[in-house]
């Protein structure tokens, strides 16, 4: 127990009740790609409510505006309010092994889309050129947990089922999956594997993989994805993220630089998932984050597509913000 621990009465320890919070992030990104401009305007509450010790309700909404100039590159800009449920489930932890969700939750499908999505956790703003090689969000059941091999590795895992549902708003494909990877705490680093069967319509098959690493001694962030599908396409993508912390004047200890490449290349079917390139792809971008606190970041990229059609450059600048607001008293 640490000195802290140690300093907290057992009674409150014990007496401790959890309480709702209310958390989330608001983003203002606007983008220009191929020149025209797009104002990206994001809203995403994240409810958390402990029901006991064991159970846990969690969901999050988004709304999006993409608002464009009715013109092109002139005229007013206009657009609607996309609303989306990524998820609201129910968690069981059975024990340190297993958590048991139900109900519509994230896909473990890589990382990006569970762990990396939000504006304000993401380094670079614009999405994987690969992120619709799986959907976002899934309506069933999932088994997850890890297990400790040794001191030094932790295998972890994730596997699910997921129901056909074309309602508004909990739109979801019938597939099974699986995601493993192995984790090493020492080193700070994660690699693994995901595999997904789709149990409707042309009955795909897809593969991924991805890694994490953030050294103890550097303040770096590496990250990579890589996914298959040989109907929808294949493609990889590499992001370094390095914060300026020893950086004088210090001010630029709140920078970060970011840069990002990535590659997409066709599937056998051309054009069967809208979401993704309709050609082999290929961008490049940098660009840097400033944290103006701990919730608010500042940022800012450039970036080069490359298309069999032609190039073109997109860019990016804009804030987020996160909050975190408890809906009632607790200790």
């Amino acid at each position: 127990m640490g000195q802290q621990d140690a300093a907290v009465p057992p009674t409150l320890l014990n007496d401790a009740k959890p309480i709702p919070v209310l958390s989330g992030g608001v983003a203002f990104v606007p983008t220009w790609d191929s020149g025209n401009p797009t104002l990206i305007s994001i809203i995403s509450p994240v409810l958390l409510v402990p029901l006991n010790s064991n159970l846990v309700f969690e969901s999050r909404a988004a709304f999006e505006g993409d608002f464009q100039r009715r013109n092109g590159n002139s005229g007013d800009f206009t657009g609607a309010i996309q609303k989306s449920l990524e998820y609201m489930e129910l968690d069981y932890i059975g024990n340190r092994y297993v958590t048991v969700t139900a109900g519509r939750f994230l896909t473990p499908f890589n990382i990006f889309g569970e762990r990396l999505y939000p504006n304000w956790i993401r380094n670079t703003q614009t999405d994987p050129l690969i992120l619709a090689l799986a959907p976002e969000s899934d309506n069933g059941l999932m088994l997850r947990g890890g297990v400790a091999v040794s001191k030094t590795v932790t295998l972890n895992y994730a596997t699910y089922f997921s129901t056909l549902s074309n309602a508004d708003h909990f739109e979801s494909e019938r597939h099974a999956g699986v995601r493993t990877s192995i984790f090493l705490p020492r080193e700070r680093f994660e690699i693994g594997v995901s595999a997904q069967h789709q149990l409707q319509d042309a009955r795909l098959t897809r593969y991924g993989m991805h890694l994490q690493w953030q050294p103890r001694r550097l303040p770096l962030d590496v990250r990579a994805e890589g996914a298959y599908s040989r109907a929808e396409g294949n493609g990889l993508w590499v992001e370094g993220a390095y914060r300026l912390l020893n950086a004088r004047p210090s001010l630029l200890r709140r920078t970060q630089v970011v840069g990002r490449t990535q590659v997409f290349h066709t599937g056998t079917v051309p054009g069967i998932n809208p979401g993704l390139p309709g050609s082999d792809t290929k961008r490049t971008e940098f660009g840097a984050n400033y944290y103006l606190n701990d919730g608010w970041k500042a940022l800012a990229s450039y970036g080069r597509t490359f298309t069999p059609a032609g190039d073109s450059n997109i860019w990016t600048v804009g804030m987020t913000y996160r909050f975190v607001l408890p809906l009632g008293p607790g200790q």
